[in-house]
């Protein structure tokens, strides 16, 4: 399955079970990317990520070790019990201890091992999307990039509990043209905004604002604005206008 967002210049590829132990990402030919990307090409990338999702040999080995040492320390630990009561002794038998050392590490070999192979796996995803994304990003007219887009969604259990799940898509973005498949810087325009306006912030010291319509013209110069610094006066200070009088 694939979707579409509110941004539609971004299509999204679902990662959906295939297996007991394999998931991959769906092959289906994305109509948003006509004109883009052929289907053949489309096809041959999905199936280079897809390769680099499989983790199956990783799980069963953790299971094949985990199961040995759950069951060797069930052995070990009946083995010890059988010693200790044939023996009628009250010591405690060194089988008895080893099977539960054995049993406990059978235990959290699954979970820790499930950990590190899930880290490994999202490495080498985002490897393998990288260099997919490198083949797009620079082609003409339309470039797109590739990344790994990972969600965690919060799941309502029993009592009010929760747990997380992640969310692994193939997240396609028509239209940008970084490398590797990292978003795109924002668009900045070279529009240049408006300027302060003059009559609060003016350039010139000595350019005052021209008087109101309804004052005297005997207060202020016509011709630059000045104020009349000297009533007997009969020129501006400032650009040498006479003062016109009524």
């Amino acid at each position: 399955m694939f979707g579409v967002p509110v941004n539609a210049n971004i299509v999204y590829v679902s990662l959906i079970q295939t297996g007991c132990c394999k998931s991959e990402f769906d092959s289906t030919y994305p109509i948003h990317l006509n004109g883009i990307i052929s289907q053949n090409e489309y096809r041959e990338s999905i199936e280079n990520i897809n390769r680099a999702t499989s983790s199956k040999k990783g799980f069963i080995i953790c299971g094949i070790l985990s199961t040995l040492c759950i069951i060797g320390g069930i052995v070990l630990f009946i083995v010890g019990i059988v010693t200790l009561k044939n023996s009628r002794s009250v010591g405690f038998s060194a089988l008895f201890g080893v099977g539960i050392g054995v049993f406990i590490l059978g235990a959290i070999i699954m979970p820790i091992g499930c950990c590190i192979i899930q880290i490994k796996r999202s490495t080498r995803i985002r490897e393998a999307i990288s260099k997919e994304s490198m083949k797009y990003s620079t082609r003409s007219p339309t470039p797109c990039s590739w990344r790994l887009s990972v969600e965690r969604i919060n799941h309502s259990a029993y009592h009010n509990r929760r747990h997380a799940t992640l969310l692994y898509q193939l997240a396609i973005e028509i239209g940008n043209s970084v490398p590797g498949g990292y978003p795109s810087a924002p668009h900045r325009s070279n529009q240049v905004g408006p300027q302060p306006s003059s009559s609060f912030f003016p350039s010139n010291p000595n350019n005052y604002p021209p008087p109101p319509y309804n004052q005297s013209s005997e207060g202020f110069c016509f011709q630059c604005g000045s104020p009349r610094q000297n009533p007997n006066s009969r020129f501006c200070s400032s650009c040498g206008q006479p003062f016109n009088k009524y």
